[in-house]
């Protein structure tokens, strides 16, 4: 058990230290451990509850440590002390012990404070505690520590929820960005994967027509050809736009990486004559979209950046484009720390090249899906209106209704033509999708 703890806290420092994205490093720190499968588990519930509550935690470090400077990977140790303190099955005498004995292991001359401070908190409660860090905050600061998101990305949620007319469900979503998502599985439409999936009794998804949902280990369910790890948010996103362009013809996916929405892509237009052009200007990831695919016939990926796509060239683009990534809090934790509002008008600004380089790609009477992981207004509805404004030919199609044509229990406000798919209501990542014609 202590060896599982050991490994979170390590995994959590490099994940602190290198930016790396938690979902990409725990597999290979895992597959190096050696660990029985329990204790896998354990790292995981450590180091992703760990993350996600790690603003409340802080708040109750802090209290408790009036005028000290913690070193960082003290003060990870100690959130790890009290997230099994607070949020897990483990028994107070054990969370306080093992923390102790890793701070012994690096800074020993703190363990003692480790052990005051996690003692206290023990003694006062999480009520207590909770009560203390929110006492004299106002709502916003409230709701931030209580859910653990910062005060930006609160109110960045909060705004894009009224524009969809869910003001009330602010905490709903909040809470959902803290819950342990399921793995979501694609099968990809022109394989057998759906008929295997359902011989071996695995879960239909209830947002995607291809979805399906595993509780266990997904290793030897990816072992089936046309099986993938994709949340159903994405799926969608890629279907919605197989039902209206033309299958026979030239298809880009603009932003191609990590492949996901490629292969659902390829698998749709690969029996009706349709070509796919990945484009990804990361080579490593333009590496994991030819991992992704399956007809070397059917598609070419490039490496190149978004904007270089070729003028007057497809039928039918998806640009899911490079966004802030608020809308896959749940599987991303660490997201919500890394993100910071003054990055917003970089991306923005590339959003817009982007959108302009795939109006220019497409053919007349081609289709656009205008995608991002991200319900920030800026960078949908304002993205969007920006682009009408630019080009008042392009019709603005009905995404809801599109989406409903493809799953009619997927539920949408009335009288907008742009879709936001959001965690808590349909169960997906956030995804926002616009869809466009080209006269």
């Amino acid at each position: 058990m202590s060896d599982a703890r050991e490994v979170a806290l390590n995994l959590l420092n490099r994940v602190e230290q290198s930016d790396s994205y938690i979902n990409l490093l725990l597999p290979k720190v895992l597959a190096k451990s050696g660990l029985e499968d329990s204790d896998r588990g354990l790292v995981q519930e450590l180091s992703y509850g760990t993350l996600r509550w790690r603003l409340q935690y802080d708040e109750f470090i802090n209290q408790l440590t009036p005028g000290k400077t913690l070193s960082p990977k003290l003060r990870l140790c100690l959130q790890l002390g009290m997230h099994q303190l607070f949020r897990m099955r483990v028994p107070a005498h054990a969370a306080i012990h093992t923390t102790v004995e890793l701070v012994k292991g690096f800074e020993s001359n703190a363990a003692g404070l480790a052990n005051a401070v996690l003692r206290n908190a023990e003694r006062q409660g999480f009520d207590s505690l909770l009560n203390q860090s929110v006492q004299g905050k106002s709502e916003l600061e409230r709701i931030a520590i209580v859910y653990s998101h910062p005060n930006w990305v609160v109110s960045s949620l909060r705004a894009a929820l009224a524009a969809d007319g869910r003001e009330t469900e602010l905490e709903q979503l909040l809470e959902a960005n803290n819950q342990t998502p399921e793995i979501n599985l694609t099968a990809l439409q022109d394989t057998d994967a759906a008929n295997e999936l359902e011989k071996r009794g695995v879960e239909k998804g209830e947002a995607s027509p291809i979805g399906y949902v595993t509780h266990g280990n997904p290793e030897p369910l990816l072992r089936i050809p046309g099986v993938r790890v994709q949340d159903q948010g994405s799926q969608l996103v890629a279907l919605a736009l197989l039902s209206i362009g033309d299958k026979s013809g030239r298809w880009l996916d603009m932003c191609s990486g990590p492949g996901g929405k490629s292969a659902v892509l390829e698998a749709g237009i690969a029996k009706s004559g349709g070509h796919l052009d990945c484009i990804e200007p990361n080579e490593q990831r333009a590496d994991l979209v030819r991992d992704a695919l399956s007809h070397p016939e059917v598609s070419e990926v490039i490496v190149a950046p978004g904007q270089s796509a070729k003028p007057n060239s497809y039928d039918a683009i998806l640009l899911d484009a490079p966004c802030s990534g608020l809308g896959s809090l749940r599987r991303k934790p660490e997201s919500r720390w890394r993100k910071k509002p003054d990055q917003l008008p970089g991306l923005i600004k590339i959003q817009q090249e982007l959108i302009e380089a795939a109006y220019k790609a497409l053919k007349p009477g081609g289709f656009l899906a205008y995608a991002t992981c991200t319900p920030t207004l800026s960078e949908t509805n304002g993205q969007i209106a920006g682009l009408l404004e630019r080009h008042p030919d392009l019709e603005l199609l009905s995404a809801p209704d599109v989406l409903k044509l493809i799953n009619p229990e997927l539920h949408f406000p009335e009288s907008r033509k742009l879709a936001q798919l959001w965690t808590h209501q349909h169960g997906t990542d956030a995804m926002f999708l616009a869809l466009l014609r080209k006269p």
